[in-house]
This record gives C-alpha cells, sequence and structure tokens, in this order.
C-alpha cells in the first residue's frame, strides 16, 4: 500500500487541509475535525485502498483504517503541517466557525454532548491503556513471585503506571482545549492545579480554605473526567474573552496570567466540585444498573457495544469507566460488556472461516478474530467482514448479549483498567473463572450463530 498517495487522497478527498483544524488518531481510526463537512467527498474516500470505511461523529470524520492506520497517519500529519502560511491563515479564519459549531454542540444534548466528550478523550485513551496493562502484568508477576511486591522496581514502575488515572484532568484538558480550539496548555495549567501535592494538603488540612471569600470545596480530582471538562471550556471563553479586551501591549503578558488565573479560581470553587459531583452521579447510574438490573444490563450493553463502536461513541464512556475503578473501585458492567463484544466480533470471524469456501476469505477471517481475541481490535473484523456479509452482525449481538448475561450472572467485575482482550482477564483478579466462562459463551455463540445463518461470500469488503 502507498501510505503517502493514501494520505494525499484523504486529504484532498476532505477538502484540502485547509478544511481541517487538527489531525488525531486512535487504535485504528484516523480522526480528522472537519470544518465543512460539504468539502468532504465520504464515496471517494471509501474507493481509496487500505480505506475499511467512514464514520462521522458530530464534526470529526474518522477513517477506519486499522493495520495501516500509523504509517498512513505519519504521511497525513506530514502533509497537514506542510500547509502554506496562506492555508493556515484560511484555517485560523475558518476555526471561528468550528468554534461556533462546537458551542451549538455544547449547547445540544445527546450524541452531540457525547462527541464532544469522545473527541477530548480520545487523546488519552492509549495513555489509560498502556498504565493499565503495566498494572496487570505487575500483577501476574506478583502472582507468580509473590516478593516481587516488595522489590523497588515493583514500586516505581506501580507509580508510572498509576499516572494517566490520577492525572486524567490534566490529559482530558488537553484534549477538550484541542476540541475547542483553545491554547491547551492554559486549560492544562489550570487542571494541573486540581491535583497539585500542595493544594490537596491544603484542601484536607483542618482549617476551611477559601479565596475571595468564596470556599474551595475539599474534593479528589484525581481519575475525575467533567472538571477537567468545564475546566477547558472555561478557559477556551476566558483566552477569547482576554484577547478581545486586553490592549495589544499587554496582551502577551496578562493573556496567559489572566486566563489560568480566572480558570483555575472558577476551577476550585464552582467548576471541579459541580463536575465532582455530577461525574459521581453518572458513574453511579451505571453501577446501578448493573446491581439492580444485573446480567440484563451486562448483555444489554454488550450487544450495544458494535454499534457504538461504528459510530465512534464506545470512547464517551471510558472515563466513567475509569472514575468506576478508583470510586467505588470495581468495575462489573463497562470493562465485560466492552471485552465480551470483541469475544463475540471474533466469533463471529471464526464462523464465517469454518463456513466460507474461498480459500483466502478463510485465512483472513482466522487472522481478524485472532486480531479481536487476542489483541482487542474490532475495526478490521466490523467493517472487512461482519458489517459487509450483514448476517454476521447478529452473530456479534447474539453472542455479546449471551456472553453479557452471563458475566452479570456469575459476577464478573473488573478490579484494574485493562484493555479489552483475552490477555487482560487477569484484571477480574477473584472473578477470573466467571469472565472466562462468559469468554467462551461468546465466542462459541457467535461462531455457531454466524456458522448457522450463513452469508454471501462475496460481499466481504477485503
Amino acid at each position: 500500500m502507498e501510505y503517502a498517495k493514501a494520505a494525499e487522497n484523504i486529504l484532498e478527498y476532505c477538502g484540502g487541509s485547509k478544511n481541517i483544524s487538527s489531525v488525531t488518531h486512535c487504535a485504528t481510526r484516523l480522526r480528522l475535525f472537519i470544518i465543512n463537512k460539504q468539502q468532504v467527498n465520504l464515496e471517494q474516500m471509501k474507493q481509496i485502498k487500505g480505506v475499511l470505511g467512514t464514520v462521522y461523529s458530530g464534526d470529526e470524520l474518522q477513517v477506519v483504517l486499522g493495520k495501516n492506520l500509523i504509517p498512513v497517519y505519519d504521511e497525513t500529519v506530514k502533509l497537514f503541517n506542510a500547509d502554506s502560511s496562506e492555508q493556515k491563515v484560511e484555517k485560523n479564519v475558518s476555526q471561528s466557525n468550528e468554534n461556533k459549531t462546537v458551542k451549538a454542540k455544547l449547547q445540544g444534548a445527546g450524541g452531540k454532548v457525547l462527541g464532544f466528550v469522545s473527541a477530548a478523550v480520545t487523546p488519552m485513551i492509549p495513555g489509560l491503556v498502556a498504565g493499565g496493562m503495566l498494572k496487570t502484568f505487575l500483577l501476574l508477576i506478583t502472582l507468580a513471585w509473590a516478593p516481587f511486591a516488595e522489590t523497588q522496581v515493583y514500586t516505581l514502575l506501580s507509580y508510572v503506571a498509576n499516572v494517566p488515572f490520577y492525572y486524567m484532568p490534566i490529559f482530558v484538558a488537553y484534549g477538550a482545549a484541542k476540541k475547542l480550539g483553545g491554547t491547551p496548555i492554559f486549560a492544562m495549567v489550570a487542571a494541573a492545579g486540581l491535583v497539585y501535592p500542595d493544594f490537596l494538603t491544603l484542601i484536607n488540612g483542618e482549617q476551611a480554605v477559601s479565596i475571595l471569600s468564596i470556599t474551595v470545596t475539599p474534593v479528589k480530582y484525581g481519575s475525575t473526567l467533567l472538571p477537567a471538562l468545564l475546566i477547558a471550556i472555561c478557559a477556551y471563553y476566558c483566552e477569547k474573552l482576554l484577547a478581545k479586551i486586553l490592549p495589544g501591549l499587554v496582551r502577551p503578558i496578562l493573556l496567559g496570567v489572566g486566563t489560568i488565573a480566572i480558570t483555575y479560581i472558577l476551577g476550585i470553587t464552582i467548576l471541579g466540585p459541580l463536575g465532582y459531583i455530577a461525574g459521581t452521579y453518572v458513574a453511579n447510574v451505571f453501577l446501578w444498573a448493573s446491581e439492580n438490573l444485573g446480567p440484563v444490563a451486562v448483555g444489554a450493553l454488550a450487544a450495544c457495544m458494535p454499534f457504538l463502536v461504528m459510530t465512534g461513541m464506545h470512547h464517551a464512556v471510558t472515563p466513567f469507566m475509569v472514575q468506576a475503578i478508583a470510586d467505588p473501585g470495581y468495575d462489573p458492567m463497562f470493562r465485560p460488556a466492552y471485552l465480551l463484544h470483541n469475544m463475540a466480533e471474533g466469533g463471529a470471524c471464526l464462523g464465517v472461516a469454518l463456513r466460507a469456501k474461498n480459500k483466502a476469505l478463510k485465512a483472513e477471517c482466522f487472522s481478524l478474530a485472532f486480531g479481536c481475541i487476542v489483541a482487542g481490535v474490532t475495526e478490521p473484523a466490523i467493517y472487512g467482514v461482519n458489517l459487509p456479509l450483514k448476517k454476521p452482525m447478529l452473530g456479534v449481538v447474539i453472542g455479546a448479549a449471551s456472553g453479557g448475561f452471563v458475566a452479570g450472572l456469575l459476577g464478573a467485575t473488573a478490579y484494574v483498567y485493562g484493555y479489552s482482550t483475552i490477555l487482560a482477564i487477569p484484571i477480574f483478579q477473584q472473578t477470573i473463572m466467571a469472565i472466562v466462562i462468559a469468554i467462551i459463551v461468546a465466542i462459541v455463540v457467535a461462531a455457531v450463530v454466524t456458522f448457522i445463518l450463513g452469508f454471501n461470500e462475496a460481499d466481504a469488503n477485503l
């Protein structure tokens, strides 16, 4: 595959670099924030070799590239950053239109709000996965050799494994600021103030703390989402307001000072506590559903996961999953559902491989099944096989729902953040057998249903 040519075509069919405000990526998708959707030619983009599909999430265009993602991303960034100064000026002018779109999005509800949240948290997902899997590996080593837990190697690696979670507000602020079009460092500094060690010592002391006669509520902000989102939004509007009212002579000095000072004061007095309370309630709603609806809730979420993945909205609930791990310290719903959906995608690919007559399709489906089950990457399976063949998607839904129901029934619970792959089952600790049984059910049911229903091999997008 010619990665440079693919990147060039992607930018061309997006209406050029001047129609894009930023370029990011997740595990399998190139994420482009579009200024004017009418300039985008999705049909032509889908014909590019290596492109498995395209999905819009708000004003974010997600180009599914699977294993070709990183090389194409690298080439895309090179082209994007090589814009002429004239194009950059045009992009900055057009940014105001994008900001209006974002403002309208924030005033909306449902999918638009989740789209903003998803775009804000996407940049930190690799860090969360890395930290969670490092904690998992450390756990495995201690299970094999208990004295390892007393070594400095274990202690120091545990510190770095906890960093992506404890300092999550800083990473969320970065993603949200990039999405809004503000200066990321201003939002990041204000958010970092929430977890600054001396600040935490002060508010947890015996004396009440106040600033400008406003009481500072003592809150633990580590591993929180909404406080950082609110702070990023506040920083963005503060920066824009100060840029308009400050004289040009003092603007370079006072713009940053004013932005971080105002945002931080509002953050520790109003926005932070408000976001913490709202985030806690949201997490409790999901936990309530798990405790009171039991296996039905886990099964329903697992069954919906393929559609959340296809719309790019599966990352929107990630921060709440992290918050559940932080408080109350376990996740009986999100991670089981995520994991079992991946297993069901792999199971459906196995069903296709077992029934298909085309040898090339058989080999590719076995490879995709391995990717889903062992690597936890499902987009190539979704867009390459299961969705184009249609009936395997029914196998995915039934398999995921069955596995989720069994997981909820047996009490499968994640106690550490990790990836949704079979290699991450140690994060379920004392409920490990429950998730193992649920995984077997999800894979077998998805494979059997797919095999029985059949499909038209010619429809595969491979």
